[in-house]
Formats: structure tokens, sequence, C-alpha cells
């Protein structure tokens, strides 16, 4: 057929970017091994593996800093990449492999070579990792700008514009990334930033986690504070914002304080350093997906010595003071909501827009909605952040459940009037990987408040899903 304006038309190229792509994951999200046995430290095949390291007295204990790590030695422990099942942890619970995103990914490149992954040991200090990150935009791009596919993709750019870096990370990938960017000259060509759910200001989580207070009772969740204690990483990870509420105001929390919940005196405070040198940090182009409408830690009070966690925050004026009641001067408590990990506005950045998402924190980067964002950022199209994942849908489950013991599935929204819950073998291809599933009923006297009850006979890592059309909101869940 004559194209209308006469002129003949060879072909059309996809819409794809000649562009370098490095996908950043978050914390336990990279696979480790001991270096001098290569023997498999974390990322493990099977969910049995981590249940059983866990439920073992020191069972993670090859994990913690050693003096020499302490000192600065690193080396006994490597990176193998990014993490290609399901990983678990008590608390922290599952992490998502990222294969969906790089799936898709690999569709708008102009080739799968542009597309690399930096895994990292994500127990380290972040601005060790950092330094390791800037190594390897340098290299990745240096060898993509040299890879034929990209010399022949060269003359279709509008003004021959030589292919960037851009750099997608997921939750701790944010810190480092954000980290690499007070190095000078780390991102010199690096041309946009996707951050995913990442902790800017940290996260009450990660208190939680080194805590020896009360409410975290069994075997599996004394060896992750153990283990946690001796990291760098997991401290980097500390809320830097004003959360710890004493008396009747809202104030930072600070290394004593985190000492004495049984965090390490002198991480912290390298943590709350480096919070502070963040804040500067400028990431190019710099895009937030954070995760919204889950139930989520966002503040603490401490009292003898023990921490009660609370999942309400507070609101300021512009002047930075506490909005309070008017008649009783108290300070005026909300639910900011968040991804379940992350506090909502502790995954902001400076001026940036974030794209809300009513999503889980380690399901973000496989939600089919945030993952057109990450595509349309490549191939240079928009996103509103309309209609992403669940809407306000927010999904509750327990971390871990008992074989053949009933437990509840909760679902919260206003906006949808049918939520239905499923079952799914995370290790399973799709569409085999669905073992049950069906519509949650509306809890009588609450009208945003939707149950189902599930009996799962088999020990293993299960995805727990609610949704209402679209992209569900999902949890993993470790059934013993």
């Amino acid at each position: 057929m004559k194209p209308p304006d006469g002129i003949g038309l060879p072909f059309v190229r996809s819409d794809a970017t000649h562009d370098a792509v490095l996908v950043i994951p978050g914390i336990m999200g990279t696979r480790l091994a001991e270096a001098a046995t290569g023997k498999e430290l974390w990322g493990m095949r099977k969910a049995a593996e981590y249940a059983g390291r866990w439920d073992l007295e020191g069972g993670m204990d090859a994990l913690a800093l050693s003096p020499a790590e302490r000192e600065g030695r690193f080396g006994r422990i490597v990176p193998k990449g990014i993490i290609r099942t399901p990983s678990w942890a008590p608390l922290l619970g599952g992490v998502e492999p990222y294969d969906r995103l790089l799936k898709r990914l690999r569709t708008v490149v102009v080739h799968p070579d542009a597309i690399a992954e930096f895994g990292y040991d994500w127990r380290l200090p972040t601005e060790y990792n950092a330094g390791r990150l800037a190594e390897k935009i340098e290299r990745h791009l240096a060898f993509w700008r040299e890879h034929k596919e990209s010399k022949a993709a060269r003359p279709f750019v509008p003004d021959g514009r030589p292919p960037g870096m851009v750099l997608i990370a997921h939750s701790m990938g944010g810190l480092v990334a954000a980290a690499a960017s007070l190095i000078p000259g780390a991102m010199a060509d690096v041309r946009a930033v996707l951050t995913l759910g990442s902790p800017f200001h940290g996260a009450v989580k990660a208190v939680q986690v080194l805590s020896a207070g009360r409410g975290l009772p069994g075997l599996p969740r004394k060896n992750l504070r153990r283990l946690a204690r001796t990291l760098p990483g997991i401290h980097d990870l500390l809320p830097s914002y004003r959360c710890l509420v004493v008396g009747d105001d809202v104030v930072p929390l600070d290394a004593a304080a985190v000492e004495s919940l049984g965090g390490d005196r002198e991480l912290a405070q390298r943590s709350f350093d480096l919070h502070a040198r963040l804040r500067t940090a400028v990431l190019p182009g710099h895009r937030i997906v954070q995760g919204t409408a889950q139930r989520t830690l966002q503040s603490l009070r401490i009292s003898a010595g023990e921490a009660e966690f609370l999942r309400v925050g507070f609101t300021r004026h512009s002047d930075g003071a506490l909005v309070r009641d008017p008649v009783s001067g108290a300070p005026v408590t909300t639910d900011h909501g968040g991804d379940g990990t992350v506090f909502r506005h502790a995954a902001s950045h400076g001026d940036v827009t974030a794209i809300p998402v009513a999503q889980q924190h380690t399901a973000l980067p496989r939600t089919g909605s945030v993952i057109d964002v990450a595509c349309g950022m490549l191939t240079g199209a928009a996103h509103s952040g309309a209609h992403l994942a669940g809407g306000d849908l927010g999904l509750e489950v327990p971390d871990t459940v008992g074989a053949g013991e009933p437990f509840e599935i909760l679902a919260r929204t206003r906006r949808h009037r049918d939520v239905t819950f499923t079952v799914e073998d995370p290790y399973a291809p799709e569409p085999r990987a669905r073992v049950m599933g069906s519509r949650m009923e509306r809890v009588r006297g609450e009208e945003d408040l939707w149950r189902a009850r599930a009996t799962l006979p088999s020990p293993g890592l299960y995805r727990i899903g609610a949704g209402s059309g679209g992209d569900p909101v999902t949890r993993l869940v470790m059934v013993v």
C-alpha cells in the first residue's frame, strides 16, 4: 500500500530506548555466598531452607558482621546476583524476586544486553555499596556504548544523543543510589532514576527488628535480632524523621535510644549521619513510586526500656510545629499509611512528586502498573499515576501461619464493592501458581473491612493477594 504522503516507509522501529538500564534490588534481594567455600548463605531456592535456618539456634550467624568486617575489611561474603526465587525473614516477611520486572524491561530496550543487575552485600554500610554502584554504572555504560546494537541504534536517536544510564532501584537500593549521587561524577551519565518504596527517611520497622521488646517471641525472631544488631545495612534503615513520642511532643530518634532498645549505638549514629548527608542528594530525573493504603508502623514510644510501635503519624504546620487539638493541646495523630514497611512520606525525597500505589513493600517491583511506570520512563511515555494497583485497598495477613491452621485474610477499602482473595505458589510458573481463591465477605458493622478465612495444609511460602480488578495487593506468608 502506498503511504498517503507518497513517502516510502521501509519499516517502523519499536518504541525502545537505546539507554542502558541498571536494576538495584532492596535489602535481602541479593544472593550472598561465602567467598572461601562458595556456600550459599542467602538466596536459597526453597522456602524450607529459610524456615529451617531461622528456626535453628545460630542458623543465620554466618551472615553476622565479623570483627574484621566491622573494621572495614570486606570480602568474606560475596554477592552473587539478584535473587531468582522468594527469600524470607521473620518480621521482615517475604521478598519477591525481580523476574517479572526484568522480563518487561527487556521489551523496551534495543537489546537485552542493555540491562544489568547490581547485586550487593546488603549487610554492609550503604556508602560502601554506593561506591561499588558508581563503579558498576561506569563499567556497564562503557560496555553498552561499545555494543554493536547500541551503535546501530544511535542514528535513530534525536541529535545522536549517546546512551545514558537509567537506574531502577527498590527499597534500600534507592538509598544506595542516593549515596552514590554524593560521589563526584557518579551520576554524570545517569539520565533518570526510579525509586520504588525507598526509605529515604528510614522506617520504624528497622527499630522493631532491632528491638528486644515485647511482641517478638520465638527463636526465628531472636535469631533475626541477634543478626540485625551487627549489620550496618539494617541500622541504615533507621527512621531519621521525628517519630519518637515523648510526652506531648514528637522528637527524632537518637543513637542512645536505639542502643537502649537493643541496637548498636555506633552503627545507629553512623546511620543518622548518613541520612543527614542524603538530604542534599539529587538524583537525575528522579521519579518516586510510594506504597500506600497498607497498615504501616509510623512512630513509637519508649517506656521502661521497651518500645511500643504505633501505626499513626503526625501532621505539622509549615514551620514544623505539630498540629494540635485546639481544646486539649494534644498532637493530632493521622494514619498516613504506607507499604506495610515504609511509612508513606518516608519514601519521599526533596520536592520530587511521588506516584502513590496501593501495594505492599516487597511486591512493588512485580506490580504490573508499577512496571508500566518503569517502562514508560524508559521510552518517554508519561504516567499520571492514576488507577495504579489496588486503589485504596490495604491487605493484612500474618507473617507466619501454621500448616493446617485456619487464618484470616483482611482487606480494607472504601472504594470497592467486591473484593476477592487468591493464594498462589510463588515458585510455580503462571498460570499454575494459583492454589485457591474466592470472594471475600464484608465484615458486619465495618463498611470498609472485608474478611476471608483460609487453611494451607503444607509448609512453604505462599503469595496471598486481595483485589477488585487490576493488580492485586500481595504479600508473602510463611507456612510452618
